[in-house]
């Protein structure tokens, strides 16, 4: 987050008037005022989600004070404007700005941070190309080598489970599709790729109950009961092994013929 420094009473009354005077024009005229008030000025507007306006006073800031000690405080304030209205090129940018030619500012870590954020807003859809969610996850890897106690690092691996979730949700719909095609040994090979490779997200446990269907659709319920073992040690009381149970019971009991 950005440092906000201490304020005496003469700052805040400049901020203001400025603030009154640049209002929500799209291109502020900061005119001489210093430093400070641009920034106070990009700090309110932010707040109030102005972006706007705080872009243009991060920029003012950015460009024409590059070594003053607000300047890494402005430029994450700029990738972050950038960040909500959706310019994520730009927003990447500016964090990448900052990691290189701040790289000994303690808003790094921030920036670092926020940049998997920038590839995770673009991450598509399972059933579309998923090369952008490679890079979030990349970067939030990235993130905890270099930060793993900072306190986002909880969050950074939220995401990452999430994201690897939607690359796993992509494996099954292949499977899905196999089923649909009436070749469950095909769609075995992409449930076991998914239980493989994405054992730590929720879908692991669908790609389980997967393979016993597979298994019963092939006639094999001897193989859906190992399968069924399976999801059973890895996903305890799972909804997923309560289905496979039945579904197996069911097939146990079904009439041949």
């Amino acid at each position: 987050m950005m440092r906000i420094l201490r304020r005496d009473l003469a700052r805040v009354v400049a901020a203001c008037v400025l603030t009154a005077v640049v209002g929500c024009s799209p291109i502020p005229e900061f005119g001489e005022a210093p430093i400070t008030d641009v920034y106070d000025v990009g700090v309110d507007a932010a707040g109030r989600g102005d972006y706007m306006v705080a872009i243009e006073a991060f920029k003012r800031i950015t460009n024409q004070w590059p070594l003053d000690d607000l300047a890494d405080d402005a430029l994450v304030g700029l990738a972050d404007a950038y960040r909500e209205v959706g310019d994520y090129a730009l927003a990447e940018a500016e964090y990448l700005r900052l990691m290189v030619d701040y790289s000994r500012s303690p808003l790094v870590a921030d920036a670092e941070y926020k940049l998997g954020l920038v590839y995770l807003a673009q991450s598509r859809p399972s059933a579309l190309d998923q090369a952008i969610t490679h890079d979030a996850i990349d970067q939030f890897n990235r993130f905890l080598a270099r930060y793993p106690d900072s306190d986002l690092a909880d969050d950074a691996r939220r995401h990452i489970v999430e994201l690897r979730g939607r690359l796993a949700e992509k494996q099954m719909s292949s499977a899905e599709l196999y089923m649909t095609l009436g070749n469950p040994s095909a769609a075995r090979v992409y449930y076991e790729a998914v239980v493989a490779d994405y054992s730590d997200t929720p879908v692991a446990a669908k790609a389980l109950l997967g393979i016993v269907r597979s298994y019963l659709a092939s006639g094999d319920t001897a193989g859906a009961t190992e399968a069924l073992g399976r999801l059973e040690e890895s996903h305890p009381g799972s909804g997923e092994a309560a289905e496979a149970a039945a579904e197996i019971a069911a097939a146990e009991v079904r009439p041949e013929g």
